[in-house]
């Protein structure tokens, strides 16, 4: 057993290629609220990252009772983009729970997001009866859509 006790999560942080458009989906789709945005001292963001010019905009952002941090790297140098297949070892994703999948699987397309699946009804486990469906953003992020079964 660890000694290391946890007291909470505090958030779950990914890095996004557009802030602005990122917040749009977020905040007009999905009804999360910005919490918080503005620039990091680079000095700083270098020292935490281990990159020697990591120039951040951070958001933090909340909805369905949870908070995610997002991070714009926009003007930094010498960054890659990560994009693994949902099946990809190191990937994750951000399940959302929603009311109306139809509805919401059609609004997302006016973001941009992509289906990089087809909707399906879980047969197995805790979400026994749920309506799943992977969505996916311009830099990769996967969102989960999850209509729970009544």
């Amino acid at each position: 057993m660890s000694d290391c006790r946890v007291l909470s999560t505090n958030h779950v942080g990914l890095v996004v290629e557009d802030l602005d458009r990122f917040l749009v989906i977020m905040t007009e789709l999905f009804d999360y609220t910005v919490l918080d945005r503005g620039p990091r001292d680079v000095a700083i963001q270098s020292k935490v990252t281990g990159h020697p010019d990591a120039n951040a905009e951070i958001a933090y952002i909340s909805g369905g009772g949870f908070t995610l941090e997002v991070i714009c790297y926009a003007k930094t140098a010498d960054t890659a983009r990560y994009q693994p297949k949902v099946v990809d070892i190191g990937h994750w994703h951000l399940s959302i729970n929603i009311e109306d999948i139809e509805k919401t699987r059609k609004d997302a397309a006016r973001y941009g997001l992509k289906e990089l699946g087809s909707l399906i009804m879980v047969t197995a486990g805790p979400n026994k009866g749920n309506k799943i469906l992977y969505l996916g953003t311009q830099e990769g992020i996967v969102i989960e859509l999850t209509e729970r079964h009544a």
